[in-house]
């Protein structure tokens, strides 16, 4: 019993981090300064190099859906996956006037800090959810031909 306490303990820190980091970034994507947003998130790690290619075509595809997909409204946690204290992956649904994204945040703590290690986003999550659903469906129509 008292493992699994330890266990609810670190991942408690590693999300109180985390998401305070989210929600910081968060406010400033919501008041216009998105690229400030991502530029202050990715800098908390030394080792993502803000003038890379591959940070920088991430940095566009940020700044384009955020000028063409309308105001920012609202984000809501979806789904969260912890390693104890290590690392912490937080899956958003982030919704603007004219369409909706999901944004992965991939934390790490290095024992002296929590960090953000990995930032993704995509506009797939409905796509998958009709494929789950017709998983779904195919699973249940052959149980009951069965």
């Amino acid at each position: 019993m008292a493992s699994n306490k330890k266990k609810t303990d670190e991942s408690q820190y590693i999300d109180s981090k985390s998401i305070s980091l989210v929600k910081t970034f968060f406010s400033k994507v919501k008041s216009g300064k998105y690229e400030n947003a991502l530029d202050e998130l990715l800098a908390q790690n030394i080792n993502i190099d803000l003038k890379d290619s591959l940070t920088l075509s991430l940095k566009n595809k940020f700044l384009n859906i955020n000028k063409s997909s309308g105001k920012f409204m609202s984000y809501r946690l979806i789904l969260k996956k912890s390693l104890g204290n290590d690392l912490g992956v937080y899956s958003y649904i982030v919704k603007y006037d004219k369409k909706f994204y999901r944004f992965l945040f991939t934390f790490y703590n290095n024992e002296s800090e929590v960090n953000i290690y990995k930032f993704s986003f995509d506009d797939t999550i409905d796509l998958e959810m009709e494929e789950s659903l017709r998983l779904y469906l195919n699973n249940e129509n052959y149980s009951i031909r069965q």
